[in-house]
């Protein structure tokens, strides 16, 4: 439970539409962080679009990339809620338990490409300390054959999952339990 009350779908026509919805995409129960914003529909949706466009549509990156920079990113704030459920899609994208449990435990000793290995420096280090970010952090991805809009991307999706960090951190929510 959260530390602030969630409302029952049940009651609110438009947050149990955006709940089946979730349930539907996924095929799991609507998780916890999604259940944190029940007091603001609006909010959700617009948290779930967000994270759908970050998480999902084309781009640059690719689903493992996306899905490593949301682990250290997690890792690098110490959000276990967060570390749990990527280092989980991680796994659905890669079927690579070692590479799971490397990427969530110290991404620098993970079996990585050159390129994945500069991906996660980047993310961890604009999440622990972005006032240090230079141009030359940039050219560094880009010596690895990142365009500009691949660097967005990562940009991105390091910001997002910094959010949903605090999220999950500053509103107490709880992993699932199975």
């Amino acid at each position: 439970m959260a530390y602030i009350k969630e409302l029952d779908p049940q009651q609110n026509p438009k947050l149990r539409k955006i709940y089946e919805a979730a349930e539907k995409r996924t095929g799991e129960p609507t998780a916890n962080v999604l259940k944190v914003h029940s007091l603001n529909p609006e909010i959700l949706e617009a948290h779930m679009q967000l994270y759908e466009t970050i998480m999902f549509k084309d781009g640059r990156l690719s689903r493992k990339e996306r899905e490593m920079i949301g682990v250290v990113v997690s890792a690098a704030n110490e959000c276990p809620y967060c570390v749990t459920h990527h280092a989980q899609s991680l796994f659905a994208v890669t079927s690579d338990k070692t590479l799971m449990r490397q990427v969530a435990a110290d991404y620098t000793t993970a079996a990585l490409s050159e390129k994945e290995q500069a991906l996660c420096a980047y993310a961890e280090k604009l999440t622990k300390t972005a006032y240090k970010i230079t141009e030359t952090d940039i050219e560094t991805l880009r010596g690895f054959g990142l365009d500009d809009a691949a660097i967005l991307e990562a940009n991105q999706v390091t910001a997002y999952f910094n959010y949903v960090n605090r999220v999950v951190h500053g509103l107490g929510v709880e992993l699932e339990t199975i």
